[in-house]
């Protein structure tokens, strides 16, 4: 029986041998591990460090083009505004100049009317006062 649990007894120093080199080695290559990742954090930092100022930056960008467009509809629309504003002026231009038009060509065709009614009359007292002779 002696013998017996001195087998188990060094069963259990070699099971609690093997359960500190495991735990050695898992201690280890958590080290390494650890190692690994804080290369990688010092790696990744700069690069996430770029990425956040070309995000910051890309976001000025659309901030600017976004208040850039918005100008841009805003001066269209101002023109388009001024020109409908101008193009009814000239609409009227053109309709008081119609009507000057109009009532200029009446008051020719009457002097003209009233020139060649004349000029017939005129014609006869000259031609009765002997001044008008016939070729």
């Amino acid at each position: 029986m002696a013998i017996s649990l001195v087998i188990i007894a060094l069963a259990f120093l070699v099971i609690a041998a093997s359960t500190a080199l495991a735990a050695k080695k898992a201690a280890e290559e958590m080290q390494q591990l650890s190692r690994v990742l804080e290369s990688l954090r010092a790696d990744l930092g700069p690069a996430l460090h770029a990425v956040q100022l070309v995000s910051g930056e890309g976001q000025r960008l659309a901030a600017m083009i976004g208040s850039e467009a918005e100008e841009l509809v805003r001066s269209s629309r101002q023109l388009r505004e001024g020109l409908q504003e101008r193009l009814a002026n000239l609409e009227a231009v053109y309709e008081v100049l119609e009507e000057e038009i109009e009532d200029t060509a009446i008051d020719v065709a009457v002097t003209l009317r009233t020139f060649r009614s004349g000029a017939g009359w005129f014609g006869r007292i000259r031609r009765l006062l002997g001044g008008g002779r016939r070729r």
